[in-house]
């Protein structure tokens, strides 16, 4: 069974009173009178264009299907979750795949925003002329540490393996 595209709605006669939400799938099955069509153990609220699953019930009168479609499976993946990692399609749950390359720009990203905090209260002190020569050190330190990040040639990561192959560049000790 599967319900596409649900959506909410107002049917003229509400067979179970005017306090209740009703759903409908595009092509207009009604949400609870489907309820004794689904026949398998887990029912999945998936996105209806990409798959990802958000949630999931054995009991599909449990899930709150609007804006999803609604899916059932007989067995579940060891790991599952509800956490966007994973997809149904064409009957299976699958692990949402990795995009190995966005990974390595978005951990070069947050390390540069941590050198950022570090350095900013040192940049400020540098244009004031306030800065101590063993802060000005450390901050000659990090400014070469950001210009290493920002080198890296992350184009070749497309993978697990290169992934965890990147050599990123040493922090300096930011207590020193």
């Amino acid at each position: 069974m599967e319900l596409r595209n649900v959506t909410r709605y107002y049917p003229e006669e509400m067979p179970y009173g005017e306090n209740i939400q009703y759903f409908r799938s595009e092509d207009g099955q009604d949400f609870y009178e489907s309820l004794d069509k689904f026949t398998k153990k887990y029912k999945l609220c998936i996105h209806p264009e990409t798959g990802v699953i958000y949630s999931m019930a054995e009991d599909v009168s449990r899930l709150y299907p609007a804006g999803f479609t609604i899916v059932e499976v007989d067995e579940l993946p060891e790991g599952f979750g509800i956490e966007a990692c994973w997809y149904y399609k064409d009957g299976e749950v699958l692990p949402v795949p990795v995009d190995y390359s966005q990974l390595a720009e978005t951990q070069r990203q947050r390390l540069l925003n941590e050198a950022k905090d570090i350095t900013s209260d040192w940049k400020t002190e540098l244009e004031l002329g306030t800065i101590s020569d063993d802060d000005k050190a450390r901050l000659t330190q990090w400014m070469a540490y950001i210009k290493a990040v920002k080198a890296l040639d992350l184009s070749t990561v497309t993978d697990e393996a290169s992934f965890y192959s990147i050599n990123w560049p040493e922090r300096p000790d930011a207590a020193a």
